[in-house]
């Protein structure tokens, strides 16, 4: 039986890595869009990471997600894998559209 999810609108919108951890993070993002990302496409609550069409990508992709669903729990993090297609899908729910806005500016290729 799974645990009922809490809802968005009781999650903070704060990220708890302190300032010396964002830095390293942000390093992380950096090198995997530089390494695994083909696209990036962004609206005002998604940022979709299109990947490289390879198993190291997808891994890398879930484990930076997952890392940063950990530290950003406003993030609804997701992986889609289409035909074709993979991406690394990271939205906001309202309110936290200036905090995407930042990372989308830090994932930029």
């Amino acid at each position: 039986m799974s645990r009922p999810r809490p809802a968005r609108a009781s999650i903070p919108i704060a990220c708890t890595l302190d300032a010396a951890s964002v830095a390293v993070r942000t390093d992380e993002w950096r090198h995997f869009v530089a390494s695994s990302v083909v696209a990036v496409e962004t609206d005002d609550t998604t940022v979709r990471l299109v990947l490289q069409d390879s198993d190291a990508a997808l891994v890398a992709a879930v484990s930076l997600g997952a890392r940063e669903k950990a530290c950003c729990a406003f993030f609804d993090v997701a992986v889609e894998i289409d035909p074709g297609r993979r991406a690394l899908r990271l939205s906001v729910p309202a309110g936290a559209e200036e905090a995407l806005a930042a990372f989308a500016a830090l994932v930029r290729p």
